[in-house]
């Protein structure tokens, strides 16, 4: 139970550390807190690359296009 309650803890300042430490920190502190932040979008972000939502895009409104023609051309 002890266990459980220091991990709580320490998942709620590390999440406070990432989102608000460059607000209220000093200085070498909250630089630092921005990186990690900077560093954690960075990765999301590579997780979905460009292309794939570029291509996905591209096929949706292909379909979409394809879809209104054939509704037009049938009224």
């Amino acid at each position: 139970m002890k266990i459980k309650g220091f991990l709580q803890l320490c998942l709620t300042m590390s999440i406070v550390y990432v989102t608000l430490g460059d607000r209220f920190l000093p200085q070498p502190y909250g630089n630092r807190s921005q990186e990690v932040r900077s560093n954690i979008n960075q990765f999301l972000i590579g997780l979905f690359p460009d292309n794939e939502l570029e291509t996905l895009k591209s096929r949706k409104f292909t379909i979409e296009s394809l879809s209104r023609g054939k509704l037009s051309s049938s009224l």
